[in-house]
C-alpha cells in the first residue's frame, strides 16, 4: 500500500475490511480466440481501519481513517491483445468502490482521490486538518499530532469517478476496454484492463467521541470476454461485501448474526467459481446490463425472479440461432429488457400471499430450485420460458392486491 506519510502515533490500527473474489475464465470459446481455461480472474479490496488517538481539540468527536489496495488481476492474458483481433480474452471494464457507515450520526470530512481524467499520477492527503497540539492531563502541552495522510499512485489510461455523500463515498474507475475506433480498425485494452490494476483510497469518517461507526460497503469489478469486438460472450461482475474484523479476532465481527441473501447475493453464490460450473452467470450478466435490479431492495415490495440456467438458455439460443442473435446485439437493448421484465416480476409483501408461494413450489418442485431471500423469491428453472401456470398464478397475486 503506497502510504507516503502516516504517523503510527497519531493514528493506531483497530480493524480490517476486506473482500475477495476469484475465478477461473471457462470453457475455450468458438474460432481463432484467446483460450479462456488459462486465465485465472481477481478482485481484492484489502482496506486497513485507523483510528485517531487524540480526537479533536473539544473533545467531543473520534475520527476514522479507512485506506488500502483495491485490485484486479487477471493472469493469462495475452502479451499483445493486438496480435488477435476475433478477441482479446477477459478484460475489466470497471472496478466501484464503496465505503460507507451504517450510523446516522457518521459524517465523512475528507477522502481520495477525487473525480479525475487520466492523470499519469494521483497524489491527495487527507486528516491535515485534525492536526493539533495535543495536552496531558492538568493542561499542559505534551507535543503535536500530525494526522495528516498521504497516498499516491499512478493513473495512466485510468480516470475516476468520486461520488460523496454524508455517510459514505463511492469510486468509479473506468479502466480502457475493447471496442472499435473506427471500422476494421479495433481498439484494444491496457495493460490497466487486461492485465490488472491497483488503486488506493482514502476516507476519514468523523462520529460523536465514543462512538464506533457501524462500517461496511460492497467492492465491483466488471470482468468481460469480448468476441468478434462486439459481442459480450461471457462475463463475470462479482459484487463483494466488504467484511470487517477487528485487529487480533479470528473471526468476522457479525459471526452469529445469520442473514438471508438477497436474491442478488443468491444469483452472484450460483454463478461459476473456482469450485462450481456456475448455473446464473447468463442471466445474472443480463439483468445487470439493463439496471432493472436497481429497483430490488424496495421495503414495500417482494420481487419473483425466474432465472433459467445457463445450459438451459445456450440449448435454446443453439436451436434458435435468430433468437441469439437479437440476444447478443449491443443494439437492441429493448429487446434484452422485454426479455428481462418478462422474468422479474414485482409483488406485494410475501405474507399477502404465503400460501400461493406453497402451492407454486409443490407444482414446480420438478422444473428447477426455489430460494427464499431476503427482497423476495428466486426460481432458477430448467425452462428457457416462464412457465405458463407459474405467470397465472403471479398475476393472480398482482390482482388480488390491486383489488
Amino acid at each position: 500500500m503506497p502510504i507516503d506519510t502516516l504517523d503510527a502515533a497519531a493514528w493506531k490500527l483497530v480493524s480490517n475490511l476486506d473482500a475477495t473474489w476469484n475465478a477461473n475464465g471457462g470453457k475455450n470459446y468458438g474460432w481463432g480466440t484467446v483460450a479462456t481455461e488459462p486465465q485465472t480472474l481477481t478482485a481484492n479490496a484489502i482496506l486497513a481501519v485507523y483510528k485517531l488517538q487524540q480526537g479533536d481539540q473539544s473533545l467531543t468527536k473520534d475520527y476514522y481513517l479507512v485506506t488500502g489496495d483495491v485490485y484486479h488481476g487477471i493472469q493469462g492474458s495475452p502479451t499483445s491483445p493486438a496480435s488477435n483481433w476475433v478477441s482479446v480474452g477477459f478484460y475489466a471494464n470497471y472496478m466501484k468502490l464503496r465505503i460507507s457507515s451504517g450510523s446516522p450520526e457518521t459524517r465523512v470530512t475528507s477522502f481520495g482521490p477525487n473525480s479525475t481524467i487520466e492523470d499519469v499520477t494521483i497524489s491527495f492527503s487527507v486528516g491535515g486538518e485534525l492536526s493539533g497540539e495535543v495536552e496531558e492531563k492538568g493542561g499542559k502541552i505534551g507535543g503535536s499530532i500530525n494526522a495528516s495522510v498521504g497516498i499516491s499512485f499512478t493513473a495512466s489510461e485510468v480516470s475516476f469517478a468520486a461520488r460523496p455523500a454524508t455517510g459514505s463515498v463511492e469510486w468509479h474507475t473506468s479502466l480502457p476496454h475493447v471496442g472499435w475506433i473506427s471500422p476494421a480498425s479495433p481498439a484494444n485494452p491496457g495493460r490497466t484492463s487486461y492485465a490488472g490494476y491497483i488503486w488506493n483510497p482514502a476516507v476519514i469518517f468523523e462520529v460523536p467521541q465514543g462512538k464506533v461507526p457501524a462500517l461496511g460497503g460492497q467492492l465491483e469489478v466488471d470482468f468481460e470476454f469480448n468476441w468478434t469486438r462486439g459481442i459480450r460472450k461471457r462475463s463475470f461482475t462479482p459484487i463483494l461485501d466488504l467484511v470487517y474484523q477487528p485487529v487480533g479476532s479470528a473471526t468476522p465481527a457479525v459471526e452469529g448474526t445469520k442473514t438471508v441473501p438477497t436474491i442478488l447475493e443468491t444469483l452472484h453464490s450460483l454463478a461459476k467459481g473456482p469450485k462450481t460450473t456456475g448455473q446464473t452467470d447468463t442471466f445474472l450478466a443480463a439483468l445487470l446490463q439493463t439496471g432493472l435490479a436497481k429497483a430490488f431492495g424496495d421495503s414495500n415490495l417482494e420481487q419473483f425472479v425466474i432465472a433459467p440456467t445457463n445450459a438451459t438458455i445456450e440449448a435454446y439460443f443453439e436451436a434458435n440461432p435468430a433468437v441469439a442473435l437479437a440476444a447478443s446485439s449491443l443494439a437492441n437493448q429493448r429487446w434484452l429488457e422485454d426479455w428481462i421484465a418478462e422474468r422479474v416480476i414485482s409483488l406485494p409483501p410475501k405474507y399477502a400471499w404465503q400460501t400461493t408461494l406453497s402451492k407454486m413450489k409443490q407444482t414446480m418442485a420438478s422444473n428447477g430450485d426455489w430460494y427464499d431471500c431476503a427482497d423476495g423469491t428466486l426460481f432458477v428453472s430448467d425452462c428457457y420460458e416462464p412457465d405458463v401456470k407459474l405467470k397465472a398464478g403471479l398475476n393472480d397475486v398482482i390482482s388480488g392486491a390491486a383489488a
